[in-house]
C-alpha cells in the first residue's frame, strides 16, 4: 500500500482512469506494430539494375547490388523508417513512465489526460515525418514529448512512491 494515497497496485490498476491510460498505450503500441510491418513491406535499399551484365562465360544476368550511396532521408521507405523511429522511441518512453506510475500507484486522472495528449501528439508527429524532414521540427516535438513524459514521471513520484 502506498503511504501517500492508500492504494495497492491491484486497487490502483482497477481504476477506470488507469485502465484508460493503458488503453492509450496499447493504441500507440498497435500503431508502432503497423508501421513496423509496413516499413518492411514498402521497400528495401537495394538497387535493381535491369541492364544485363556479361560474365566470364558470356551469360547475361540482371544485376542486383547493394546501394552504398543510399540516403536515409530519401524515398518513401526512409520516411516510413523515420515514422517507425518516432513511434518506437515514444512507445518505449511512455512505457517506462507508465510502469513507474503504475507500480508506484501514482496519479491516475492527470496521467490519463497526459497519456492521451501524448498519444495524439505522437500520432501527429509520426505521420508528419512522412511529409516533413526538418531538424527544427524534430527538436520541437521531441522537447514537447519529453516534457510530457517528465510530467508523468513527476506525477508518479509526487502522488505515489
Amino acid at each position: 500500500m502506498s503511504p501517500k494515497n492508500g492504494f495497492t497496485v491491484d486497487t490502483f490498476v482497477n481504476q477506470r482512469y488507469v485502465k484508460s491510460t493503458w488503453i492509450a498505450f496499447f493504441v500507440l503500441w498497435i500503431l508502432w506494430g503497423l508501421v513496423y510491418f509496413l516499413r518492411n513491406v514498402v521497400g528495401d535499399n537495394l538497387v535493381h539494375d535491369n541492364r544485363p551484365e556479361t560474365s566470364s562465360n558470356n551469360v547475361t544476368e540482371p544485376v542486383t547490388t547493394k546501394n552504398t550511396s543510399w540516403n536515409a532521408r530519401s524515398g518513401y521507405h526512409s520516411r516510413l523508417q523515420n515514422a517507425h523511429r518516432v513511434l518506437f522511441e515514444n512507445t518505449l518512453l511512455l512505457l517506462s513512465v507508465l510502469v513507474l506510475n503504475t507500480f508506484g500507484t501514482g496519479s491516475n486522472r492527470a496521467v490519463m489526460i497526459l497519456t492521451w495528449i501524448y498519444l495524439a501528439l505522437t500520432i501527429i508527429f509520426a505521420f508528419s515525418e512522412l511529409g516533413v524532414d526538418s531538424r527544427f521540427f524534430r527538436l520541437a516535438y521531441n522537447a514537447i514529448i519529453f516534457a510530457i513524459a517528465l510530467a508523468i514521471g513527476g506525477l508518479a513520484f509526487s502522488h505515489g512512491w
